[in-house]
Formats: structure tokens, sequence, C-alpha cells
């Protein structure tokens, strides 16, 4: 049993003496951008909600770089879906311009927080974000 625990814990291992990923890892990566890419997709939004636990538990990442990547991560993929909405002509064109303003200036600040915050500051709220919306969508 023991074997097993300590096999569970190394599949996602980070090989620092080489600065590469485990095959295995590579692939759970990629299982995990596919289901993120397919709920962002679908739903319009969630993307980095889903990106920032697989970074950290499948990625290993700390908390601060794991939002710092999924902030990287969230540029193609919105790219992708609003390619996609925009095709099938979903979305409204009035609101798109004032909202990208606030979302722009206001990525803008989050950045400059993210990097003055302490990794526990920034997982609290986030964590406490989530849960907020799920409730708020459960009630």
């Amino acid at each position: 049993m023991q074997t097993k625990i300590i096999e569970a814990q190394n599949l996602f291992k980070f090989d620092d003496a080489s600065k590469k990923t485990s095959g295995k890892k590579k692939i759970a990566m990629v299982l995990a951008g596919l289901f993120i890419g397919a709920v962002n997709g679908l739903f319009g939004a969630g993307g980095g909600m889903l990106a920032v636990p697989c970074l950290t538990y499948i990625g290993g990442l700390d908390e601060k770089s794991a939002h710092a990547t999924a902030i990287a991560l969230i540029l193609p993929l919105c790219l992708v879906s609003s390619v996609a909405y925009g095709v099938g002509a979903t979305f409204e064109n009035g609101v798109v311009l004032p909202t990208v303003l606030g979302v722009t200036i206001g990525g803008v600040i989050g950045a400059c927080l993210l990097k003055k915050l302490s990794s526990d500051v920034v997982s609290f709220v986030f964590y406490a974000l989530m849960l907020f919306a799920g409730l708020k969508m459960m009630f």
C-alpha cells in the first residue's frame, strides 16, 4: 500500500535535475487543458477558475505562478471561443468594446496586485470567490 502512495505522489513530480516534465504529467496537463477548453467554450467562462487548481495540483506550481500561468492561458482560450461565438453571431456587439476597456484596465490592476499580495492572500481570495460564485448559482 505504501508503494502505491509513493507512486501516486511521484506521478506528477517535476524532475528538478533535468528541468523536464514527465510524460505522464504532460499527458495529464493536455487532458486538463482539453477539459478547461471545453468548459470555457461551452459556458464562455470558467477557464481560469479551472486552470488554477489544475496548475497547482497537476502542474505542481505555487499559487501565484498558477494564477500568472492561467492568465497567459486565458488569452488563446478566449480568442478561440470568441471567434466561435462571433461566427454564430451569438454575442452582443454593443457591449463588447466598453466591456473590453473595463476588463483590460481591471486586468492590469489585478496583475499588479498579484505581484504584491502573498500567495496565502491570493489563494484565500480566489477560493472565496469560487465559493461565492458557486453558492450564488445554486440560490
